[in-house]
């Protein structure tokens, strides 16, 4: 048993970071696995197993289990996944996986503060908890953790990040970290092994996999949440603009930080958020025109379906895969049997649930889309799954947090209830795939089952052999929405014969990725519930049935002729199968601008310089963000009014995109802000993420300049100093804000409120000191022209090198693209600290076209598509372009955040 002994210690000094003087060192000899395994399940008692009902049994063999036998894991005690918006997150995890990173990152995010078990251990006892167990005992030493583990549980419950060590392992750490998850999220951080033995320099890789599967099943059971925090190997290029000379290696957390921000802001729900509190997760994309407006209650939704066992290759795209989709579905299914991880015959092993993890990190972190997370359940085999190991992918699934999951609706009510209870901010998809006849009352009784349990959708599909059941969906179709209460609903025929009952169902409809297509055949073998459409089909089919229509749209302004915009949205209308048409409209006037709103086709358009004001004239009703900012710069065609004569929620704007008819009012918005905002933080190091004290600098005093003002707030940078050559005309912009700060009008986000009024200052000139009382900026947007306009000559403007004194640098932006290598951009990249990141208009115009497009088609926009096509697109005043830079900027953006 002192064998055993040894071996846990020395387990805990890799866990928990402690190896100097207790731990696995290059001089010592490395335990027994083996050994701790059997002390481990010795010192648990017999192993509790899942039951199909969501109970636990005794497994009396659990004892003599062999090494080779996967070690199922049990999930926290807390099942609920409700917190409050303030509850204190814990991270727990082996050394070596970030945990501490992402406590930083999630710290400054979030306002809250950081507790270090380890630390505090440390000031408590003046030891490391390695040299207090080599010196005092591991009795002493567990009694010592206990109770600073239940202090710090009980004294910072609330808006803190805790990063618990692995002393919290041993039994009662277990049972305080149990506990506490019943009312807080505790989030077990997963990395692969090679990076994990790259940080510890210790300990045999074979042998550091061994102890992460042992490990595994612990840490699930200690949390209700998992996060497979990805490993950053072309992270320089990912997040770096192309044209930079050089990046700081500090940009290389920029996608572990927006992925893991994401996956928080997911674990809280849009209830919480949307209190607005302080300390609160917040979303990643506010702001978004469909970021408010629910996937399952838009019109013509689908859902691109991937196996797990085509996301094992590192090669795989998952960007080009979700192509004109509005979401991706994950399919657990039978994996590659070389992995030995079929699911029918196999419980979820560490193995296969770090595999789960790692593949829905990586979706996360290459779209913005949602995650719906199905575990199959028609396999080609005669053999029906075990349902305790289809309950355990279930639960695996919810502690990754997907927007959506699928639950199997011939479960029993308690077990599906259990998921009920468990799905946190998941929404829960009633699932049922049968054939059985659409007239039968079988699906009516499911679909009342389905909400009684408290699901949140349902899917129903079956397989079609004849056309004619394409009819009898549609008559089930009609006898769900006639029901006085209902849910949303997702029902189509699989199979050739049932294509077009998917084409015309109108949520979430399941299609397979461009790529697979040719392999439809093969796939509808093992999965018969798989799609037989492709998204860019089920588009082509309702524009070719008269569904949708074909729109035009356009840019207006005095100078638009050399927009790359047109380029931009055909490219991406090309890649999602939508028969659009975007052109340029240069004109002196507005009046142009009647014409196209008699136009029944006319879908919505940009509106460019020096309209942005003058047009709000012409609207019906302005967004929020526009009233704040006082410009537009994008109007949509308003074609039903309500019965008040009022426009339309942002719901019912997204529902009658796409189709053609007489208009009735104009509705204006501004995406400025939102691209300025991308960028900001896209170039912002974690070193410079918005604190309390950031300041932001802004060179203009115009409508760009006003989106700039706007897009700092909505970061949280409250203390803003504004350059213009026209003093006046800052002063105009000042009291705009003020105004706006000091008497929000109803709907402004809180970032203007009262009770965080922002902080101005106006330089008269460039010669002025930087002011008292403000940080050096880590901020900079210009928003003044590059190039000459009628017949002012471009300004070669330069920042002052006593502004540019930030010593963590910061991020420079320059709105213009006409011309990049400005005086500016030179001197950023040439004579400033290496910390500052260099951004241009080639960097915000496709951000801000992002917003504009999901406005124009109510569709999430195929976002490296317009990437590409604006470089691809640009050249200079001369009419050349510089194909070295565009080449550049073309390979980096593979690797870019999404």
């Amino acid at each position: 048993m002192a064998t055993a002994v040894g071996t846990k210690r020395a387990f805990s000094s890799i866990v928990d970071g402690t190896t100097s003087g207790d731990g696995w060192g290059p001089s010592r000899a490395s335990p027994s696995v083996q050994d701790w395994r059997t002390s481990a399940l010795e010192d648990r008692g017999p192993r509790q197993r899942l039951g199909v009902d969501g109970t636990y049994s005794i497994n009396s063999s659990a004892r003599s289990t062999p090494r080779t036998t996967p070690t199922p894991f049990l999930p926290a005690s807390s099942d609920s996944r409700s917190f409050e918006p303030n509850a204190s997150i814990a991270l727990i995890g082996i050394r070596g996986t970030g945990k501490s990173t992402l406590a930083i990152i999630a710290s400054v995010a979030t306002r809250r503060r950081v507790v270090d078990i380890e630390n505090l251990f440390q000031e408590a006892t003046g030891f490391s908890t390695a040299k207090y167990r080599k010196q005092f005992g591991s009795s002493n030493h567990n009694l010592r953790q206990e109770e600073l583990l239940r202090t710090a549980l009980q004294k910072f419950d609330h808006n803190a990040i805790i990063v618990c060590n692995g002393s919290s392992l041993e039994r009662s750490g277990q049972a305080l970290l149990q506990e506490f998850a019943r009312t807080h999220p505790v989030i077990h951080i997963v990395r692969d092994a090679g990076s994990i033995h790259k940080h510890l320099e210790v300990l045999e890789e074979t042998k550091l996999r061994e102890l992460l599967s042992m490990s595994g099943p612990i840490f699930r059971r200690c949390s209700n949440y998992e996060f497979y925090n990805i490993s950053e190997t072309k992270a320089a290029q990912s997040v770096a603009p192309a044209n930079q000379l050089s990046v700081p290696a500090f940009l290389t957390l920029k996608r572990a930080e927006r992925t893991f921000l994401k996956f928080l802001s997911l674990l809280a729900g849009q209830k919480s958020l949307s209190r607005a509190r302080e300390n609160t997760i917040p979303p990643i994309e506010p702001g978004f025109p469909l970021s408010d407006v629910p996937t399952e209650l838009r019109n013509y939704t689908c859902a691109v379906q991937i196996p797990l066992s085509s996301m094992l290759a590192e090669t795989v795209d998952i960007e080009e895969l979700e192509f004109g989709s509005d979401a991706i579905e994950l399919v657990i299914d039978q994996c590659d049997d070389s992995r030995n991880l079929d699911i029918r015959n196999q419980a979820l092993t560490t193995e296969r649930a770090e595999l789960i993890s790692h593949i829905a990190s990586k979706i996360r972190r290459s779209t913005v889309v949602p995650l719906i997370y199905h575990v199959s359940t028609t396999a080609n085999s005669k053999q029906r799954p075990d349902l305790t190991c289809y309950l355990e992918h279930v639960r695996h699934g919810l502690r990754l947090a997907p927007e959506y999951i699928t639950v199997d609706l011939s479960l029993g009510d308690e077990s599906i209830l259990d998921l009920v209870e468990q799905r946190g901010s998941t929404k829960l998809i009633g699932h049922i795939h049968a054939p059985i006849d659409w007239y039968d009352s079988f699906w009516l009784e499911k679909y009342e089952t389905a909400k009684r349990l408290g699901c949140d959708l349902v899917r129903f599909t079956r397989p079609a052999s004849f056309m004619d059941d394409n009819a009898a969906i549609q008559s089930f179709r009609n006898k769900l929405t006639a029901l006085s209460e209902t849910i949303p609903f997702i029902c189509f025929n699989t199979g050739r014969a049932g294509r077009r009952s998917a084409c015309f169902n109108q949520t979430l409809t399941s299609v397979v990725p461009e790529t697979m297509k040719d392999d439809l055949a093969a796939r509808a073998e093992q999965t018969p519930e798989t799609a037989w459409i492709t998204a860019r089909e089920a588009t082509h089919a309702l524009f070719a049935s008269f569904t949708y229509d074909p729109m035009q749209f356009f840019i207006v302004g005095a100078s638009a002729g050399y927009s790359l915009s047109p380029a931009m949205h055909n490219a991406a209308y090309q890649a999602c199968g939508m028969p659009h048409h975007y052109q340029t409209l240069q004109t002196p006037t507005l009046n142009s601008l009647q014409d196209l709103v008699r136009n029944p086709n006319f879908g919505g358009t940009a509106i460019s310089l020096p309209f942005k004001v003058e047009v709000i004239s012409l609207t019906h009703s302005i967004s929020r963000h526009a009233r704040a900012i006082g410009a537009v710069n994008t109007l949509i065609p308003v074609r039903h009014l309500n019965d008040d004569g009022s426009i339309p929620d942002d719901l019912g704007l997204f529902q009658e995109r796409n189709q053609a008819g007489s208009v009735k009012a104009l509705y204006g918005d501004n995406t400025d802000w939102i691209g300025i905002r991308s960028c900001i933080r896209r170039g912002l190091s974690p070193a410079n993420a918005v604190m309390s004290a950031s300041c932001g600098l802004v060179i203009g005093a115009g409508g760009m300049a006003r989106a700039a003002v706007y897009a700092m707030l909505q970061l949280g940078v409250k203390n803003i100093v504004i350059f213009n050559r026209t003093h006046e005309n800052a002063e105009k912009l000042v009291a705009h804000f003020t105004r706006l700060a000091s008497n929000p009008p109803e709907g402004l986000p809180e970032a203007l409120g009262q009770d965080s009024s922002p902080k101005f200052h106006i330089l008269q000139s460039r010669h002025d000191a930087w002011p008292d009382g403000f940080r050096s900026p880590t901020i900079i947007v210009s928003c003044i022209p590059t190039h000459q306009v009628g017949e002012n000559p471009s300004p070669d403007f330069t920042i002052p090198e006593e502004w540019l004194r930030s010593p963590t640098g910061g991020v420079v932006i320059e709105l213009a693209y006409r011309t990049l290598n400005t005086p500016l951009m030179r001197q950023i990249r040439e004579d400033a600290h290496q910390s500052w990141i260099c951004m241009d208009g080639l960097d915000l115009l496709p951000e801000q076209g992002f917003a504009q497009f999901e406005m124009f088609t109510g569709k999430r926009a195929p976002r490296r598509i317009m990437r590409e096509e604006v470089l691809r697109s640009w050249t200079d005043e001369q009419g050349q372009t510089d194909p070295g830079m565009v080449q550049t900027r073309l390979e980096a953006i593979d690797d870019q955040e999404p």
